[in-house]
């Protein structure tokens, strides 16, 4: 066995954050033991924090936190034959149940409701020196990536939800677009801001708080236009800015749901990534709503989670980055919190300026991270729905 540090709460106590010391057991047969250099926090881990989300593993009080991680394989069990010790490598959040889709190789589509999740229902999540996962949910990095890679599970919700807009617009013999939107300028926000500007659109990047800011900073190296809601009133927004032909919601409020389907171009799709949270209602002009859906053909999915295809996509899309952008992904590691340091902060806020939180399994103590970069111009990705158009 091996003793490993890692961050937990006991899920319904908002008060219950600490630090715990875990055995973790060798590698068995198939499986990996991955030594983690860093985890991200995000909204869901807050939320969990708050004690409105999470169930710990069956027969444990507490839950360890994180779904985000980057590490390096330290063992390998037997049998393992894609995997050595010193790979740089991710893992995949969710595990099937018995459901049709899951047995399928789809858990990101389960229908039943009974897959667990690290880090939120069911299973210890990475925020822990070490972790043991089965290799078919291992993720190799090219080590290029050893700054940016932990960015993988937020990217690749980005990348399933524009797959599946790629698949719904099959249902048109072409299909260029020209123009999105996204709704939310935290990192999901601004990865989704990324990969569409690396496809050449013309993105307007929707958030609350005014420039300048960290991440309209990283909005505009990209060349999108950042707006902001406290700036221009989102009354005003439908008819200031183009009809979209795709737009990427992720912002967990509900008026901007709503907002997201009226500023949909004919036969354009939107994207629902966040949950609303809350009992607020607001009133909606259902009619006008639903004319605008039926007669401009409009699509609108929800997307959670992610398919194997789509880590691999991410992958990719982080080396484009890289060089459109050289630097950029990286900065938006804005606060680093050692697993040695004040854990409180890992639930608080940090601040307008922050973008990401991640904390660092070596190391003491609590770094902000300074943007660094310039964007390099051209070598734009046009591939992501190139086999959809005509």
């Amino acid at each position: 066995m091996h003793e490993s540090i890692a961050i937990a709460v006991t899920p319904g106590d908002p008060d219950s954050l600490r630090q715990v010391t875990i055995e973790v057991p060798p590698p068995d047969q198939g499986q990996v033991l991955i030594e983690v250099i860093r985890g991200g926090v995000c909204g869901t881990d807050r939320e969990i924090m708050a004690g409105h989300l999470g169930q710990p593993p069956d027969g444990s009080e507490f839950l360890v936190l994180g779904h985000e991680m980057l590490g390096r394989i330290r063992e390998v069990g037997d049998g393992v034959t894609s995997f050595a010790p010193g790979d740089l490598v991710t893992a995949t959040v969710r595990r099937p149940d018995g459901c049709p889709l899951c047995q399928a190789g789809q858990p990101d589509m389960c229908l039943w409701k009974g897959y667990t999740e690290h880090g939120i229902v069911g299973l210890h999540g990475f925020l822990s020196q070490l972790v043991v996962v089965e290799e078919p949910w291992v993720v190799k990095l090219p080590d290029s990536l050893e700054s940016t890679g932990v960015f993988a599970e937020p990217l690749t919700v980005v990348e399933k939800a524009l797959r599946q807009i790629g698949h719904v617009q099959q249902r048109l013999a072409t299909w260029l677009p020209n123009t999105a939107i996204v709704f939310g300028a935290g990192p999901i926000g601004i990865l989704a801001t990324m990969v569409l500007r690396s496809m050449d659109l013309d993105v307007y990047t929707i958030a609350r708080t005014p420039a300048p800011n960290r991440g309209a900073d990283a909005v505009t190296r990209t060349g999108a236009t950042y707006i902001s809601t406290m700036e221009h009133p989102i009354d005003e927004l439908q008819a200031r800015l183009p009809p979209a032909d795709i737009v990427i919601e992720c912002t967990g409020s509900a008026a901007i749901s709503h907002l997201a389907y009226r500023m949909l171009g004919r036969n354009g799709a939107v994207a629902l990534l966040s949950v609303s949270g809350g009992s607020g209602e607001i009133e909606i002009p259902a009619d006008a709503l639903n004319e605008s859906l039926v007669l401009g053909n409009g699509v609108v999915i929800g997307s959670v989670n992610a398919g194997r295809e789509d880590w691999e996509t991410a992958v990719h899309h982080f080396e484009v980055f890289e060089r459109l952008w050289p630097g950029l992904t990286a900065s938006l590691i804005t606060t680093r919190i050692t697993i040695n340091g004040d854990i409180s902060l890992v639930g608080k806020d940090m601040g307008p300026d922050s973008i990401k939180t991640v904390v660092e399994f070596s190391g003491d103590g609590i770094e902000r991270s300074a943007a660094g970069g310039e964007r390099d111009q051209g070598d734009h990705d046009h591939g992501l729905f190139a086999p959809r158009m005509g």
